[in-house]
């Protein structure tokens, strides 16, 4: 496993994070992209606007070209009325070059061994996907709360090949809510092992007023529905 790991860490951008953004706050994306940033492997990221406020793509395009070339940042322009973080992430995915990807949220920090860590747990398994629990800070920045172990958009890891062939998140979620855990549940029917990372590394999740999710009784109940293929959006999948 090591030969395999070392050959994997001397390729810059081993591995994408995919994140989405719409109207967050400045400081919290420039803490979690300052985070990535200072990695122990470089890791490239590309950040999908879905919708955001014509004032807060202002300074979202200055604070990616402060990070550059690290950032590739998309502006989804389609008429969007809803979110739909599932299709963000698969415009995202579209664009990933690298063997793994990174699922996770603009606004997490993560420790400075978090994509080695992830490294390490893909490439010690032939099927893998990366889970890890994240820790919730108040307002002043300080630990309240250990989430307990389950599937979470805060940190999914896997092969690149294999969102592929699932045509990545089932688009049919709209918002957010039960998306990851479908995800996860995929990966888990088709072979993969879930394997937890927590106790080598750390990401914190910064405070912030919880946003609404108006559709999550709807997905709650598409979710339940037994019997669904491996395989979603049929009929095309993150396509600008």
């Amino acid at each position: 496993m090591t030969g395999k790991y070392d050959q994997l860490a001397k390729e810059y951008n081993a591995v994408t994070i995919v994140m989405v953004i719409r109207d967050r706050d400045e400081l919290r994306v420039r803490r979690c992209l300052q985070s990535i940033k200072e990695q122990t492997i470089p890791t490239k990221v590309i950040l999908v606007d879905y919708g955001s406020q014509a004032e807060n793509l202002e300074w979202e395009r200055q604070v990616v070209s402060e990070f550059a070339p690290m950032v590739n940042f998309y502006e989804v322009n389609e008429n969007i009325r809803d979110f739909n973080k599932s299709r963000a992430l698969n415009i995202g995915f579209r664009q990933v070059e690298t063997k793994y990807v990174l699922s996770s949220d603009i606004d997490i920090i993560f420790a400075p061994n978090f994509i080695e860590e992830v490294l390490k747990a893909l490439a010690s398994r032939q099927k893998s996907i990366v889970l890890c629990q994240k820790i919730d800070l108040d307002k002043e920045g300080k630990e309240i709360e250990t989430h307990e172990p389950s599937a979470s958009g805060s940190c999914i890891g896997i092969e690149v090949d294999w969102i592929e062939k699932v045509h990545g998140y089932d688009e049919v979620y709209t918002y957010w809510g039960r998306e990851d855990n479908d995800l996860v549940d995929r990966a888990v029917a088709d072979g993969y092992e879930v394997v937890w990372i927590t106790n080598k590394t750390k990401m914190w999740h910064q405070w912030h007023k919880i946003a609404p999710r108006p559709s999550l009784k709807d997905n709650i109940w598409y979710y339940d529905i037994p019997g669904k293929p491996i395989m979603r959006n049929p009929n095309g999948w993150g396509e600008l």
